[in-house]
């Protein structure tokens, strides 16, 4: 192959600055739900350079954990921001230090974010959002040995 049709081919295969449009497809009120538990996720479509998230999980009645999340557009790249907190809404992370994710890959229907653990572990924190169809949402965690999946369906929708 010659230098100009390497260059190109190269171009081509380089993906260019990340946007909310890549993450778009999370966008909706998906649930989770069994007997004994239920996991909640909202994300609002994208307006401006955000797209805000919730999430919580309820376990046997009771609210175990709250987390708020921004996706945020800045200079080419998606940052997916969020903090943890109780049933009383006291912060796990400190004041100044959320939870930061960086867009690290991206194609139709999958976003996966990465980056440090909070607290200075050196532990690294890879979520991952994948959508079959317009009705599911799957996400999965990996932090620690055990990966955490989440298998989510648009509010409305019948429960596989």
């Amino acid at each position: 192959m010659t230098a100009p049709l390497l260059l190109f081919a190269l171009l081509q295969a380089a993906p260019g600055p990340a946007s909310l449009a890549d993450v778009a497809f999370m966008a909706g009120h998906w649930v989770d739900a069994s007997p004994d538990a239920l996991s909640e996720e909202v994300w609002t479509e994208p307006a401006g350079d955000s797209m805000l998230g919730m999430w919580r999980y309820v376990g046997k009645g009771q609210v175990q954990i709250f987390e708020l999340l921004t996706l945020k557009a800045e200079a080419g790249q998606v940052v997916l921001r969020l903090r943890h907190f109780d049933a009383k809404l006291v912060g796990r992370e400190e004041r100044a230090t959320p939870v930061e994710l960086r867009l690290v890959s991206r194609k139709p229907g999958e976003a996966v974010f990465e980056g440090p653990e909070v607290g200075g572990s050196g532990s690294r924190v890879r979520l991952t959002y994948r959508s079959r169809d317009k009705d599911s949402l799957v996400g999965v965690l990996e932090k620690g040995p055990t990966p955490q999946h989440f298998s989510f369906r648009r509010r409305g929708t019948a429960q596989p």
